[in-house]
């Protein structure tokens, strides 16, 4: 991709006719207002330590105004923030529990099965040639044109929009996890394969020393990048408008698109935050642990 993008004409193009003639015509304005000194020949130049200067008091000037900006964007949230109540607080706590719950039995329903259907086909090349293009044609569905029909078939039974919106994740989040172990599948070294095979390491303990360590690093990138599916995922599977009729079940979600349709607007800002600050813990405590992990035990050289 960086070498195609070093040959692109629309690159040149934008360089020549747009970059060269713009940072020129800034280099000549700079120049116009600094003091010039004569040098040994006669000719003059600009101060290098004035333009030094104005060099830092443009930085400086640019980080004040960002400072400036980001200080009153945070003043704002800040006074959204006070209008929310105690029970709106312990609203988005109760949740945030339950999303956080609803992801991690989407993780776990959609890892148990494309963990084994992906190490298959990611082992089995004449298989993946047969039946990865299918996957990627039901996988190219969206999830969201399926749930109309999974809400008639959810809503009849018990659980209800609960059990729903685990379906709803699930949709949106499991082509992650199979597709990564697809890849990592790919990538376990052929020369380890065979000695697997020569020393007779079969069922578990061929997944234990050769399948799960091959393919950590790229079960843990799928299973961060459908962590942050799920989360999103539940904004429309938790708060959903069938029929005329509008359902939902207590989550993050469902405060977050609850709030948005009723432009509670300091909800809707502490529901987000606080979404984001989960997602962001969830990842510095549990994912960046798991993926330095892969980096240093279980890395393939």
């Amino acid at each position: 991709m960086l070498t195609a993008l070093r040959r692109s004409a629309l690159r040149e193009w934008v360089a020549s006719r747009l970059t060269a003639p713009t940072g020129a015509w800034l280099d000549r304005r700079i120049n116009r207002l600094l003091p010039e000194e004569r040098t040994a020949l006669g000719a003059a130049q600009p101060r290098e330590g004035a333009r030094r200067r104005v060099g830092v008091a443009l930085r400086a000037v640019l980080i004040l105004a960002l400072l400036a900006l980001g200080l009153w964007g945070a003043l704002g949230t800040l006074q959204m923030l006070a209008q929310v109540g105690p029970q709106d607080w312990l609203a988005i706590g109760a949740g945030t529990g339950a999303t956080f719950l609803r992801t991690v039995a989407a993780l776990a329903i959609g890892t148990a099965w494309t963990l084994p259907v992906g190490v298959a086909l990611g082992l089995n090349p004449r298989l993946a040639r047969r039946v990865q293009p299918l996957v990627q044609v039901v996988a190219s569905i969206p999830a969201t044109g399926l749930f109309p029909a999974l809400l008639l078939v959810f809503l009849s039974l018990p659980g209800g929009l609960d059990v729903a919106a685990i379906a709803l994740m699930l949709l949106g989040t499991q082509w992650y996890v199979l597709f990564n172990v697809i890849a990592g599948a790919q990538a376990v070294p052929t020369d380890l394969r065979e000695a697997a095979q020569i020393f007779r390491v079969r069922g578990w303990r061929r997944w234990r020393y050769l399948i799960l360590p091959g393919i950590f690093s790229s079960l843990v990138t799928g299973l961060i990048t459908a962590t942050g599916g799920a989360w999103n995922a539940s904004i429309v599977s938790e708060y959903v408008t069938f029929g005329g009729q509008k359902y939902s079940t207590v989550g993050l979600g469902s405060l977050i698109a609850g709030a948005a349709d009723a432009a509670n607007y300091p909800l809707l800002l502490a529901g987000t935050l606080t979404m984001a600050a989960v997602v962001v813990a969830v990842n510095t405590l549990v994912w960046h642990r798991l993926y330095g992990l892969a980096q240093q035990r279980y890395r393939l050289e």
